[in-house]
């Protein structure tokens, strides 16, 4: 019996010099995973399976945010959203993207959610095709997806029945789209 209490203290006595080392290690893995969250998604539709996500779960985007448009915009788009933003909040006014951009919608209450990805011709480029109901009402959307620096982001939205997200502001974007 006494045998068994000297392995149990020896054993407490390890784990209790190794909790540095296991706080630590736990935190480093933390810190890693989600730094590559940061830096960009690995694939198309990496990008659109997190965006949709959040509307499968009843959940919103605060698309207005800096770091939510930096995080699924290309830099070109994202930068005009920015700016924007900015200039209708110092004059207290709605900024040219007045509704959600992932659903073309100020409310919503979506169903039927599907997700695709085109085969590209090209590595760096694709399309996404979302498709789904608004309060019972078909909806699709097309999605021009690049691959950047930072990962896959949206470099435009086709809203097929309105004009396109680089239309609002003033983008060209290239012309096969």
């Amino acid at each position: 019996m006494a045998h068994n209490n000297v392995i149990a203290s020896r054993s407490r006595i390890l784990l209790i010099g190794l909790r540095p080392f296991l706080i630590a290690a736990t935190f480093l893995m933390t810190s890693c995973t989600s730094g590559m969250a940061e830096e960009g998604f690995s694939s198309p539709q990496a990008l659109l399976n997190e965006i949709y996500g959040h509307y499968r779960n009843g959940e919103s985007i605060n698309y207005s945010s800096e770091k939510v448009i930096e995080k699924y915009f290309a830099s070109e788009i994202a930068a005009k959203m920015i700016a924007d933003n900015a200039e209708a909040a110092a004059v207290g006014e709605v900024p040219t993207l007045d509704g959600d951009p992932f659903l073309n919608a100020q409310d919503w209450e979506i169903t039927d959610l599907a997700i695709s990805i085109a085969k590209s011709n090209t590595p760096d480029t694709t399309i996404g095709y979302v498709t789904f109901k608004n309060f019972g009402e078909a909806r699709e959307i097309n999605l021009l997806l690049q691959k950047t620096a930072k990962g896959w982001q949206i470099a435009d939205i086709d809203y097929l029945d309105q004009e396109k997200l680089s239309d609002l502001y003033g983008i060209k974007v290239h012309s096969s789209w």
